[in-house]
């Protein structure tokens, strides 16, 4: 399963075999709506959200990608304000990625910053960080069992 442009996944066809291929579609313009209304709990906040979001060109972009769309209510959540640049929205992706460990580890911490992270959560996910930038390095475009192993 990838997210990745047309060229890339005809490069991983090449590299190795795959049997079937799914697409799975974003959302619609529509459901997009549907879901941060059904996402804020405040029908006020995910208007002002809706009205803010047709101002901003690359997050309207966004918003047809389920957790792109998640991300975006999110941080509207915590900030009263869309973020103004991807990188606030890449951040948050990564914060709510140690805060998921962090809770499935049943560790009652709570954090708004990875700094903050409980080491038994920072340390696994910062080494997946980097198994994934030295594979984007060597310009591997997926992971083995064996890369994660070794990590």
């Amino acid at each position: 399963v990838t997210s990745r442009p047309c060229p890339i996944v005809t490069k991983l066809d090449k590299l190795s075999h795959f049997d079937r291929r799914a697409e799975l579609t974003g959302f619609s313009q529509e459901q997009a709506k549907d879901f941060i209304h059904t996402y804020m709990d405040d029908s006020g906040m995910a208007d002002k959200l809706l009205k803010e979001l047709q101002e901003s060109e690359w997050c309207q972009s966004l918003i047809t990608a389920p957790y792109y769309c998640c991300l975006i209510c999110d941080h509207f959540e915590q900030h009263q304000a869309l973020p103004q640049r991807r990188t606030e929205l890449y951040h948050r992706l990564v914060l709510r990625g140690v805060q998921r460990m962090a809770e499935a580890r049943d560790l009652t911490d709570t954090f708004s910053n990875i700094k903050d992270a409980p080491d038994q959560v920072k340390i696994p996910f910062t080494n997946l960080l980097e198994l994934a930038w030295t594979t984007l390095q060597k310009k591997q475009l997926y992971l083995q069992k064996a890369d994660l192993a070794a990590a």
